[in-house]
């Protein structure tokens, strides 16, 4: 079956409900209730990504001395934890809420690892018309303390952002209303050159019962999650 329409061309937006980071290997989730999105982002100053504990759904990528891992799931209670998120140096997590459907995360795989004073938030051409909402959300980490990486692109608002004097800094933006199109490649200008990594992802909506009732979620693979 097809992707469900929108109701008479409005949208029924998701809402981010709670936000929190920390440079520490595990995180306090915040409010939450069954059937909301927690997504946790692992960010690394080193090439080799964190460790995403059993439970989420997750993809990682790094290179040239940074990198970064993503972790999803559907709350399954109001008490969910996160786990240990081993050799991370920061954790960025967010709570969504959905209006009146089921939520779900795709992720590009496209990251950039360059040494600029350009960062690249590259485009990620997956709009699914026909999802009830569709949010854009993006990571960086930079192996530079000083610069406004906090910044967040054209389109983006910055959700929260941890540093570590003379080494790194790490950030989590998002969209934070509605974006029914594309995401296009756009940059943010800093002063000092160093290297980083972003990478964009994408949270959507869509009518569960449009699926027949049942839910598997799709990984970033295109399949269901094994």
């Amino acid at each position: 079956m097809g992707w469900s329409r929108q109701r008479a061309g409005t949208v029924m937006a998701i809402s981010r409900v709670g936000s929190a980071s920390a440079q520490a290997t595990t995180i306090t989730i915040p409010t939450h209730q069954s059937g909301d999105l927690i997504l946790i982002v692992a960010n690394r100053n080193n090439t080799t990504a964190a460790t995403v504990p059993s439970g989420w759904i997750a993809s990682s990528t790094g290179g040239s001395g940074v990198s970064t891992a993503f972790a999803w799931k559907l709350a399954k209670s109001s008490s969910e934890t996160s786990g240990t998120f081993t050799n991370a140096v920061a954790l960025h997590c967010a709570v969504y809420r959905a209006n009146i459907g089921i939520l779900a995360m795709s992720t590009s795989s496209a990251g950039t690892g360059l040494n600029s004073t350009t960062i690249t938030y590259s485009a990620f051409n997956n709009y699914r018309p026909g999802s009830i909402d569709n949010w854009w959300i993006a990571t960086a980490i930079q192996l530079n303390s000083a610069n406004s990486l906090e910044t967040a692109p054209s389109g983006m608002t910055n959700i929260n952002s941890e540093f570590s004097a003379g080494n790194w800094k790490s950030v989590l933006h998002d969209t934070n209303a509605s974006q029914l199109s594309n995401w296009a490649s756009t940059n943010v200008t800093v002063t000092n050159s160093a290297v980083y990594i972003t990478r964009i992802m994408q949270l959507f909506e869509f009518d569960g019962p449009a699926f027949g009732g049942g839910f598997r979620p799709v990984n970033i693979r295109g399949g269901a999650d094994q």
